[in-house]
């Protein structure tokens, strides 16, 4: 269960506006801009930053579908535009180098709309809506290879090996070891199936943990031999990032929740947007 989140400790990735719950809408992503320490939610309406008062950056209202930081002040994303802003129907793969107060296509305008994305380096991996294929490229978006058909919910790049790449589906967590060629079911699956995944920094020379949110809101971590959860039930999941190993962020139902010990307690930190 979420507590209130005028018990959540302050930082910069916490703060939140006055009152609880929010107005961001339906969440599609979330991530921290390592320049900065601000949390910024991709939502129906556009991008915001968590920084306490909870506003819009920018001038766009987009429909961000996937969206994922990949630097400093610098993000990529996907979706529609706004119904009464210029440009195709589908953004295809944008980014903004200022922290999303301005984006630029980068490619596949007018053609995808990636619900999912995850970077590392140069590789890049999107869940294309519109042909139900992963797609990866190997230049930062600018060109693009079909990979699997897949029903995914959500997928992430192991940061380690940019060729491993899991996603969750209704059926379970799938891995790809090929750059997304081809998936198979993960040897070793928790109870209920993820529905977001993240990974976090690997130890030198061990696996790169891998944590995610079942269908009923609950923190499952996978650091290479088990599968242990952590906290309560919050309900399921539409966003979720890891900061590090004891610090996730998560979107439940209207709230935006984050937990500084490793998901045994979750506090409302979002606020209303404007």
């Amino acid at each position: 269960m979420l507590a209130d989140r005028h018990h959540a400790r302050r930082t910069a990735a916490a703060a939140a506006a006055n009152d609880p719950g929010t107005a961001f809408g339906h969440v599609h992503g979330l991530g921290v801009n390592p320049a900065e320490d601000t949390v910024y939610v991709a939502t129906h309406h556009g991008l915001y930053s968590l920084d306490g008062a909870g506003e819009r950056v920018g001038t766009s209202r987009a429909d961000l579908m996937g969206f994922t930081v990949v630097g400093e002040d610098t993000f990529l994303a996907s979706g529609h535009p706004a119904p009464d802003e210029a440009g195709p129907s589908n953004l295809g793969l944008i980014r903004s180098t200022d922290a999303g107060q301005t984006w630029e296509e980068v490619s596949l305008g007018g053609q995808s709309d990636f619900h999912g994305l995850t970077a590392t380096g140069d590789r890049v991996y999107g869940l294309d809506s519109g042909t139900g294929t992963v797609m990866r490229s190997d230049d930062g978006g600018e060109t693009w290879q079909q990979g699997a058909s897949l029903p995914a919910r959500d997928l992430d790049v192991d940061p380690a090996d940019p060729d491993r790449v899991v996603a969750t589906t209704a059926e379970g967590l799938v891995v790809s070891t090929d750059g997304g060629v081809t998936f198979a079911p993960a040897e070793l699956q928790p109870p209920r199936p993820l529905v977001v995944v993240d990974h976090l920094p690997a130890d030198e020379g061990g696996p790169t943990p891998l944590v995610g949110l079942d269908t009923a809101g609950v923190l499952w971590r996978f650091p290479g031999a088990a599968w242990s959860s952590a906290g309560p039930e919050n309900g399921e999941p539409h966003a979720f990032t890891a900061v590090d190993e004891d610090t996730y962020l998560a979107a439940f139902g209207t709230d935006i929740a984050r937990t500084d010990d490793g998901g045994s307690t979750w506090l409302v930190v979002s606020g209303s947007a404007r």
